[in-house]
């Protein structure tokens, strides 16, 4: 398990994966949040379409991203994730539209469109669900005090 200033560090260098996909926010109207991701070479499928598991993380990102902007700073974690793949991305951009169902004290659950913005298609449908625990500052050995304790 990596500490809080080893992801700090690997996130302002630039060097975290999520960041390589770049990925970058949008205005849409009726989302809670939205982003896009453009088509090219390093992320298309042998049939020229955005390859499904970064589909997945696209959809994932956006969707915990509006559970974070949609109430306090706290730590989500994803519980469930269902996509229904409906046409490949192929023109680009990827765009992800989230809408925030229901945010309760301990459970999230967020709707995903993916439209590809080029053909103007709908490609994808997303439901997310998370998990919502209050964010703890990590203890000396950078992990989360209480999951500390329970190791010891």
């Amino acid at each position: 398990m990596t500490s809080g200033t080893e992801h700090d560090e690997v996130i302002d260098s630039g060097d975290h994966v999520i960041q390589q996909l770049n990925l970058r926010d949008v205005q849409h109207p009726g989302a809670d949040l939205a982003m896009e991701m453009d088509i090219h070479d390093r992320v298309t499928n042998p049939r020229g379409a955005l390859q499904g598991g970064l589909l997945a993380t696209l959809v994932d990102v956006v969707a915990g991203r509006a559970v974070l902007d949609d109430g306090p700073r706290e730590s989500v974690a994803t519980a469930d994730m269902t996509i229904h793949y409906l046409r490949g991305v192929t023109v680009g951009p990827a765009l992800a539209t989230a809408k925030v169902v229901r945010r309760g004290r301990t459970l999230a659950v967020v709707c995903v469109e993916v439209t590809d913005v080029g053909s103007g298609s709908l490609c994808a449908l997303g439901t997310v669900a998370f998990s919502i625990s209050r964010s703890r500052p990590p203890d000396g050995n950078g992990t989360v005090g209480s999951l500390a304790a329970a190791r010891r």
